[in-house]
Formats: structure tokens, sequence, C-alpha cells
């Protein structure tokens, strides 16, 4: 699932959150980032990353944020080869965070649309695509506060998956090891 792909689509991810902390109610901010990851694993293999992008974020004044922009990160594996992952479109929280004291959960339901992931051999042919529209439901546990509810994550669950995804299912891994540790 998500958790499984590219570390720095997480790392793109985070940038753009970072950048929308102590927003005021209604105002949008514009980011654009760009930055080297330390050396990690990618689906087992070690390597780099470079990341660049653009985010723009706007909280609602309604307990949701509207998110959109776009990302490009090439991963170099340590024996040479690369992968370029893209991401373009909108992500829209579509309710603000159900606190469920008694149950101590924190459910957020989230909709992405455009192009979620594109993995290719870097200045090569398309290995595979996400792309279209999906909603995931994540359940966190309570922090205790509303402010900032969300703690760790419980569970995820995709629904209401339209278009191809396969990497969004399986994160991706059976398309690039094998070309990551090709010849």
């Amino acid at each position: 699932m998500r958790t499984k792909l590219l570390p720095l689509a997480s790392a793109a991810v985070l940038a753009c959150v970072t950048a929308a902390t102590g927003l005021a109610a209604g105002s949008t901010v514009v980011t654009h980032f760009s930055f080297t990851t330390p050396r990690h694993q990618l689906c087992g293999i070690w390597g780099t990353a470079v990341v660049h992008g653009t985010s723009v974020f706007r909280d609602t004044g309604n307990g949701t944020y509207f998110r959109s922009g776009t990302f490009v990160g090439v991963f170099t594996a340590d024996n040479g080869r690369s992968t370029t992952l893209t991401g373009a479109g909108p992500q829209k929280q579509t309710s603000p965070a159900v606190i469920d004291e008694q149950a101590g959960t924190v459910t957020i339901t989230t909709t992405y649309g455009g192009l979620f992931e594109k993995f290719s051999i870097t200045g090569g042919p398309t290995l595979s695509i996400d792309a279209g529209s999906f909603t995931l439901v994540d359940v966190f546990k309570y922090t205790g506060d509303p402010n900032n509810p969300a703690g760790d994550s419980i569970s995820e669950t995709v629904s209401r998956l339209d278009g191809p995804h396969p990497d969004l299912l399986t994160g991706g891994c059976e398309v690039l090891v094998p070309y990551l540790q090709g010849p």
C-alpha cells in the first residue's frame, strides 16, 4: 500500500505538509522544494534520491484542506541504475477529522486525483503508472489533543478506486526491483 512507496514520495509529501504548518483559516501557501535524501533502501535496494517540486496548500477554514502540486524524484541505486517517480494532482481532505474519544481513534478521509505516481526508467520508458481518483480512509490513535488529534497510524483503507492503480495496492516493488537489480 502507500507505506511501500518510494521514500522520496513520502519526503515530498512531508515537505508540503511542513510548509503548511501555522496557516490561518482560508490562507494559501505555495512552496517550492528541492532536496537530496540520505542513503536509504528502496524495496531493499540501497541508494539516494533527489527530489524537487511545488506544493500549493490551502486551509479551507472548516477543518479540512486542499493541496495540489507536482514533484519529481530520482532514486539512484548504488549500482548506478535510477528510476524516476513523478506525481501531480489534487488532494482534498473530504471532511474534518472524526474524533472518537471513547474508541481512542481519529478517522481522516482524503480523496486524491490526477497522477498519483508514475515510475519510469530515468530518461526511458514508463515502468508503471497510477492515475485517476481514489479515496483513503486513515484511522489513527487519538492523541487527546483536538488541535493535533492524529497519533500513530492504526489502519488505512482504499475506497472509490477509479483508474489504473497497480502500485497503490502493492507498493510497486515488483516492478522496480527487477529493473534496479538488472545487469
